[in-house]
């Protein structure tokens, strides 16, 4: 850390409150968070976010007016020379160091901090949970600091449960089904062994790191703040959300659901959004989808994060083939397709390399149905367009995703794992069902009303909205603000 941290003008000294907004630089982490800033900053409220200088070109055309601190990107001796300072391109055999190491950034962030003028001090703090290592820093401070979810407040219940818990298999063989039971979380959900967190098995399989040591801490640090934010919605989590039943599993914190917050920016027309910047179906693409009927296409994207092996290329590659159904096909570079799929499926299939823009695809009238990895972004874009899906978790929180919407009537799995290759003819037969034979539905009904749900959500008036509107008040009045801590939180360690 040979450099001190940059800072570019905002609209701070004013005597607003000032939130200093601390990102995770992962595209499905940020740009969420990044939402957020622009509608508290719509709401009067003068936003700083913190970034390392090659994160700062993700500050989007909705957030034209908001502060930043340039932070140097902490060298480590975890991660290779050259990596990079976002995870979009990482090996997923750096996340985990990338993840701790970031916790440097404390020190020359406090600094910064503590330089600001009396007049336009920070007065809160939001960080995305994976960057927890925030909250010492607004202890030092003496402001509050609120946790934030990019996914649903389920994910966000479960994963910290883990950490306080720490369960292990009891079984001798380590049996990757054996089930791990929430009894603090609503319903009491269970879930197999190998559909935890990533980063959780990973601590237990080994433990006792530093990088290890470092991610529990950060999970933990989490539970110390004053309350937590998720991009969710109260019609899809009402058990989640019950103000007369906190969870124990988030040390009885609230919890404020403000999603969907792309749609909540969508909604707002005092938030300038170049029209140069939104994402924009290409006529080309409108046109072939035009040639549809209603509901009748299948879009297919596992995200910019996952990379299919040949294997699984070829396996969903036959599955479409055999199903007859129109579809729209992200691949990402390099993917290598069958021989002679693409003409024997061209009057019928679009292949689209690299990038595409979802949301806008999704919400054409001829795209019913959605092929999805799970991730929380891709399954509120496709709740959003009143879309129901297919689904195919990979890592992380898209098993417990893809539970959650197959729970709510909108969802149904055709394969599960990152290293799965599923049986072609049984995913072309799902597929050929729900898309083409229309046995899906009262399945893509219950996507349109949850879609109206999500719209009624974000709207004036309604929950997400008002939520907002209390996590703003909660904020202007941060020094007044006093968080009741009702379970003991475990010792933390050393940064």
């Amino acid at each position: 850390m040979d450099a001190l941290p940059r800072t570019s003008a905002s609209n701070g000294g004013d005597g607003k409150p000032h939130v200093l907004v601390v990102p995770y630089p992962a595209q499905g982490h940020m740009l969420p968070l990044l939402d957020l800033a622009a509608l508290l900053e719509a709401r009067g409220l003068t936003i700083t976010v913190a970034l390392t200088a090659g994160n700062v070109r993700h500050l989007t055309a909705s957030c034209p007016s908001v502060g930043t601190v340039v932070l140097p990107f902490p060298s480590s001796p975890l991660l290779p020379a050259g990596c990079g300072e976002n995870t979009k391109h990482l090996h997923p055999d750096h996340f985990r160091p990338f993840m701790a190491s970031l916790a440097a950034l404390s020190a020359p962030l406090l600094s910064w901090c503590k330089a600001q003028p009396r007049h336009s001090s920070v007065t809160a703090i939001i960080s995305d949970m994976f960057t927890g290592w925030t909250v010492p820093i607004a202890e030092e401070l003496g402001v509050p600091h609120v946790a934030f979810s990019p996914s649903s407040v389920h994910y966000l219940a479960t994963s910290h449960s883990l950490w306080r818990r720490m369960p292990t298999r009891r079984r001798p063989d380590d049996d990757d089904d054996e089930a791990v039971t929430f009894p603090d979380v609503p319903g009491s959900p269970s879930f197999p062994w190998r559909h935890l967190s990533w980063l959780f098995r990973t601590h237990v399989a080994g433990g006792g790191d530093e990088v290890s040591e470092m991610i529990r801490q950060i999970f933990l640090w989490n539970l110390e703040s004053s309350f937590f934010v998720a991009n969710s919605f109260s019609a899809l989590e009402p058990a989640l959300l019950d103000r007369d039943r906190p969870l124990p599993d988030l040390m009885r914190k609230r919890v404020l659901a403000v999603g969907m917050l792309s749609e909540a920016v969508r909604g707002r027309h005092d938030i300038n959004i170049d029209s140069a910047e939104k994402p924009a179906l290409s006529s080309v693409v409108a046109a072939w989808l035009d040639a549809f009927d209603d509901g009748s296409v299948l879009y297919v994207c596992f995200g910019s994060q996952h990379v299919m092996s040949p294997a699984q290329v070829a396996c969903l590659a036959d599955a479409l083939a055999r199903s007859s159904a129109g579809f729209v096909w992200v691949v990402t570079s390099g993917t290598v397709l069958p021989e002679g799929f693409e003409s024997a499926t061209a009057s019928r299939g679009m292949l689209i390399r690299e990038w595409a823009p979802q949301a806008e695809i999704l919400r054409h009238r001829a795209v019913g149905w959605f092929l999805t990895h799970c991730g929380w972004n891709s399954t509120l874009e496709a709740a959003a367009a009143g879309v129901a899906m297919l689904t195919w978790p990979m890592a992380a929180d898209q098993f417990t995703n893809a539970w959650q919407f197959a729970k709510a009537g909108v969802a149904v799995p055709v394969a599960e794992g990152g290293d799965t290759v599923p049986d072609s003819v049984q995913m072309a037969n799902i597929i050929a069902a729900k898309v083409v034979d229309k046995d899906g539905g009262p399945m893509r009904q219950r996507a349109l009303e949850l879609s109206r749900k999500l719209a009624d959500a974000v709207a004036k008036g309604g929950t997400s909205h008002r939520d907002l509107n209390e996590f703003v008040r909660m904020l202007t009045a941060a020094r007044e603000f006093y968080p009741t801590q009702c379970l003991p939180v475990p010792v933390r360690a050393s940064m």
